[in-house]
């Protein structure tokens, strides 16, 4: 792991340790992938070298206008630890689990913001793959942030590998409260281009959601 690496961890697990509680909850999806051709660049895959076979369907436009009521210029602020296990394998993988941190950084109608985020996952075949990013931008309506970020680093089975295909990456994320009985809900983080990655934060796709079964997710607006 590079020295950047393993900083970011530091740094992301400083921040997230106040909301380590962990939660179990059953591997089945809240909300099924929604299909559509009108996804532009052949859709988009659930990991980094896969193939973009999965089409998600865009959000009504509206939403951006809400957002940029509901966001706040001052800067909304989204973080967690997320973890999902799937028996049989959905989407092709095993399992996921990231981490990340962002934070907007200017008037709400841009949406831009920063932070970082750490991904690993399991495909249904073995293969190991981890990521690592920026933040580029976000948006938050309610207790949901929509959030894309841009690859820096890509291993694959533990060797660093050139960023040749997608080169961002997309996630959504649902703070349902910390009571009991309440849990959280996320997407994976689904691969593409920068075009759509910013545009999953001004429209939207509705990537799958699932239940978090590993850690919190905190939106604050």
């Amino acid at each position: 792991m590079s020295r950047k690496s393993i900083a970011s961890l530091i740094i992301l697990s400083a921040v997230l340790s106040a909301c380590s509680d962990t939660k179990s909850a059953v591997t089945a999806p809240d909300v099924g992938p929604a299909l559509s051709v009108a996804s532009p660049e052949g859709g988009f895959s659930a990991m980094a070298d896969g193939p973009s076979d999965l089409l998600l369907a865009s959000g009504d436009v509206s939403l951006q206008q809400a957002a940029s009521a509901a966001q706040s210029a001052t800067g909304s602020r989204t973080s967690g630890h997320v973890g999902f296990s799937f028996s049989p394998p959905v989407l092709g993988l095993v399992s996921e689990r990231y981490s990340f941190v962002a934070l907007s950084t200017g008037p709400a109608a841009a949406l831009a913001a920063k932070g970082e985020f750490e991904m690993m996952l399991t495909t249904a075949t073995g293969v190991e793959q981890r990521v690592h990013g920026d933040v580029i931008c976000m948006n938050t309506v309610g207790n949901t942030t929509r959030i894309a970020g841009r690859l820096e680093s890509v291993w694959i089975n533990n060797v660093q590998r050139p960023i040749t295909g997608a080169t961002h990456t997309i996630w959504t994320v649902q703070d349902n409260g910390e009571g009991q009985g309440t849990t959280d809900t996320a997407s994976p983080m689904f691969f593409n281009n920068a075009t759509n990655a910013q545009l999953h934060c001004t429209t939207g796709f509705t990537p799958p959601q699932f239940t978090n079964q590993d850690g919190n997710i905190q939106v604050h607006q």
